[in-house]
């Protein structure tokens, strides 16, 4: 599943960014199944309510991954992602995007790709299937 190639934008202003429908489709999530993932009225990134909408829960992972860098958090994901339950996946939102991470620290979906990678994280979050209530 692939999520889209270029920006849609609405009447309304609101967006489906290629960055966040990537991370979604990389979740199983179609394009389809949402109608925006920037809210234009709230000015708030929606990605990841859809991702909770969807079955999934989010924890955030900011207190326990202190890098301020994207190349600096991929070391201490491989640690934290101890802590959390197999097949955790990593969401990354930083200014004006949004990636995804493995549990090694590995690169899962970035559409904007760095070879040295010191974009400012916004924050961090733990990203699993969930079996019940997060």
């Amino acid at each position: 599943m692939t999520g889209l190639q270029e920006h849609e934008t609405t009447a309304s202003g609101n967006v489906k960014s290629a960055c966040v429908s990537n991370v979604l489709a990389a979740l199983g999530i179609h394009p389809s199944d949402y109608k925006h993932t920037w809210n234009e009225r709230t000015k708030k990134n929606v990605g990841l309510d859809i991702i909770r909408r969807n079955g999934y829960c989010a924890r955030s992972r900011k207190s326990r991954i202190k890098s301020k860098t994207v190349g600096g958090a991929r070391k201490q994901i491989k640690e934290a992602s101890k802590n959390d339950p197999a097949g955790t996946r990593y969401v990354v939102r930083i200014s004006g995007h949004m990636l995804l991470l493995d549990g090694e620290g590995r690169t899962i979906i970035d559409t904007a790709p760095r070879k040295r990678d010191a974009r400012k994280i916004l924050a961090i979050y733990a990203v699993y299937r969930a079996y019940g209530y997060c």
